[in-house]
């Protein structure tokens, strides 16, 4: 016999058995009390019963059902828990990054031209991309970095780009003049939220790849396995030296996961 088959005659019969005692106890108290003769005796004892025993029955009653329902209300919300979630993962597994991405033509990326470096950019040039006003109307937060042919360096987002400002001016009489400086010993400086790791690696590393082929589902777990990522990059066949065909967030990721 089942566990719930059990529960449940267990709650019948307690429902029953504590009925049937209730009732014969209230019968006999009040056959002992009527045996006497007194009236008003016989009175008093019905309203006590009344006021005691039916307060009690009710909760009895309250909480066996209570149990029941509450049980089914549960598994109820849960089977559309889960039934949300395979609805999600369906999805996203049925999205191609293709369809989902933003396409290179519409990102606005910091090119390093040939022969030259990350490291080569005046800060005043990074300061002016993130002026630049993106496709929702507000400022860009993150600044994809491609070679002039087209391959991803890395990603550059606005709170790393002020943790670097913050660290390069945080040394005692250290002054900072945008205008002629350069981006390299910005990059050399360590990276305070992860250790032993540079600000250039970090920028260079947390970024992940997918091929064209694959889907938005294909996409995300990817970007959960590298620690720190919030950007996919789309290209050919998801390999890091080919040229960028798209891009997915972590907020593209996160919209299309919405029930």
């Amino acid at each position: 016999m089942r566990n719930d088959d059990i529960r449940a005659r267990l709650g019948i019969w307690l429902v029953f058995f504590s009925a049937g005692a209730l009732v014969t106890l209230a019968i006999v108290m009040v056959a002992a009390v009527g045996w006497k003769g007194d009236a008003g005796a016989v009175k008093d004892t019905t309203q006590l019963l009344l006021s005691s025993l039916l307060p009690l029955f009710g909760t009895w009653v309250g909480t066996v059902l209570a149990f029941y329902f509450s049980k089914e209300n549960f598994e109820a919300a849960n089977r559309g828990t889960i039934d949300l979630v395979r609805s999600v993962s369906q999805r996203l597994a049925s999205t191609k990054v293709t369809d989902a991405m933003m396409p290179r033509a519409r990102m606005i990326t910091l090119e390093i031209p040939q022969g030259q470096s990350l490291g080569d950019f005046k800060i005043s040039e990074i300061m002016a991309k993130f002026e630049t006003i993106g496709g929702n109307g507000q400022r860009i937060s993150r600044l994809p970095i491609l070679t002039q042919g087209g391959v991803c360096e890395g990603f550059l987002h606005r709170g790393v780009w002020a943790e670097m400002l913050a660290t390069a001016l945080s040394k005692p009489g250290q002054t900072l003049d945008v205008t002629t400086a350069i981006l390299g010993p910005l990059l050399d400086a360590a990276y305070p939220l992860q250790q032993g790791t540079t600000f250039g690696k970090f920028i260079r590393s947390a970024v992940t790849y997918v091929a064209r082929d694959r889907t938005v589902a294909d996409a995300k777990a990817l970007m959960e396995h590298l620690p720190g990522c919030q950007d996919v990059i789309v290209t050919d066949s998801g390999q890091a030296g080919e040229s960028v065909l798209g891009w997915l967030s972590n907020i593209d990721i996160g919209r299309l996961s919405q029930a």
